[in-house]
């Protein structure tokens, strides 16, 4: 209509729960969320769904020009996925809107761990034992040879999804179902044998210009579920944590940005994954040239203050805007806080991890649906079988990692019926 200002979109590939956050950032810039999901009925939908294959960019791109010229019409201000098969689909998005775009090939190297195995090594990055297969004898034979712990996995998969730990992969029983729990996950049906390198895992969020340069807005220090001992499924990342000095967090960052460069990327987010050994040696575990949901939109802005502040500065880089190297200075800390109750039944309605928290720690958003009485907790082998989160921000004096332990463990004793031990 004439004379009135038409909505602008933001577009969002997966209807994920951990994407809800989008709506307070779009809220904030006057748009509107466009969810673009094959389901029929997302978790979260935005204000509009559009049911397609995030894969399927040609399907996608009409879908989007039918919405901006149809019945609600407007433009694109934006596109972003937490899904690595969506980040073409995104580029080309971007791309059309007149925003800068990564190329296709360092896309694809970061969407497949083997090949993003291959450049690390060349470059003398990697640190690890690893081999690709395709075929079920030619895995039992290399596991069967294999000297030390082994981790395998999908090759083009994410979420945790088909990994196993072997401590000891020469004497494993169950590899046929090994091999089918890493197989099915991946697309491509490869599958990846690493070493298992004992160590603690970080992640580090970044964002590259088209000039080599590449800011690191966050470093987390990642805990694992302790109910599942073949699976790592992260239930906490807890960033700006006061128990890594800061200079110990600066030269992670350097290793990741190198990581990022190596993989050609630019014009794009990264969301790394790695481990540091007891002798402080850092060890690559993979790359996304994505972000993941409330890490974009509320964890790393809380670090700095500023709601929104890491989706506008991706923007801004794709509109040409140059970063600055290294890791940005953060006044605060900032944990993703997935609830991980033992085996048994919840008890309590209305119960969350904050009334056991210091005053100074408060939560962006959260999720306690599920935290239901009567619901059984079950051992969880994915992150999207996790029960609820926060997303929590404070102090780094008072969000600390004891503190959230500590308090997590009161939350439990008083939430949570064992589960029965058999007689």
């Amino acid at each position: 209509m004439s004379g009135v200002e038409q909505p602008r979109w933001i577009v969002v590939l997966g209807g994920h729960e951990l994407n809800a956050g989008f709506a307070e950032y779009a809220a904030a810039h006057g748009a509107k969320v466009a969810v673009v999901d094959w389901n029929e009925s997302p978790v979260y939908a935005g204000d509009r769904h559009l049911r397609l294959d995030i894969k399927d960019t040609e399907s996608v791109l009409q879908a989007l020009n039918d919405l901006t010229a149809g019945d609600l019409p407007g433009k694109v201000f934006l596109a972003y996925t937490s899904s690595d098969v969506a980040t073409e689909t995104v580029a080309q998005i971007n791309a059309g809107i007149g925003l800068l775009r990564c190329p296709p090939q360092p896309l694809g190297l970061a969407r497949d761990k083997g090949l993003m195995n291959a450049v690390w090594e060349a470059k003398g990055l990697l640190g690890k034992r690893y081999v690709v297969t395709s075929a079920f004898d030619d895995f039992a034979a290399r596991l069967a040879a294999w000297n030390g712990p082994a981790i395998v996995k999908p090759a083009d998969s994410a979420s945790s999804r088909g990994i196993s730990i072997l401590e000891t992969p020469r004497s494993a029983t169950d590899l046929p179902a090994i091999w089918q729990r890493a197989a099915e996950a991946s697309l491509a049906g490869d599958v990846v044998i690493e070493d298992f390198v004992h160590g603690t895992e970080f992640t580090a969020e970044m964002i590259g210009d088209g000039e080599g340069h590449v800011e690191v807005w966050g470093i987390s220090r990642k805990y694992h579920t302790q109910a599942n001992a073949r699976n790592r499924v992260a239930t906490k990342l807890h960033y700006n944590p006061s128990d890594v000095p800061r200079a110990r967090q600066e030269r992670m960052a350097a290793f990741a940005a190198e990581c990022y460069r190596s993989l050609g990327l630019q014009y794009a987010l990264g969301h790394f994954e790695f481990l540091e050994k007891p002798d402080g040696g850092l060890v690559p575990v993979e790359m996304a040239a994505r972000s993941n949901g409330f890490i974009a939109t509320h964890l790393l802005a809380a670090l700095v203050g500023r709601p929104g502040a890491y989706l506008d500065r991706y923007r801004g880089v794709l509109s040409g805007t140059r970063v600055a190297d290294g890791l940005i200075q953060a006044e605060r800390s900032a944990m993703y806080f997935f609830y991980d109750p033992p085996l048994g039944s919840w008890t309590r309605n209305g119960a969350s991890i904050l009334e056991y928290l210091p005053p100074g720690i408060r939560s962006l958003a959260h999720l306690r649906s599920r935290l239901i009485s009567g619901r059984d907790v079950r051992m969880i082998d994915s992150d999207a079988e996790r029960l609820g989160f926060e997303i929590l921000e404070g102090a780094p004096s008072d969000l600390t990692a004891a503190a959230v332990f500590a308090a997590e463990a009161r939350l439990y004793r008083d939430c949570v019926a064992a589960a029965a031990v058999p007689a």
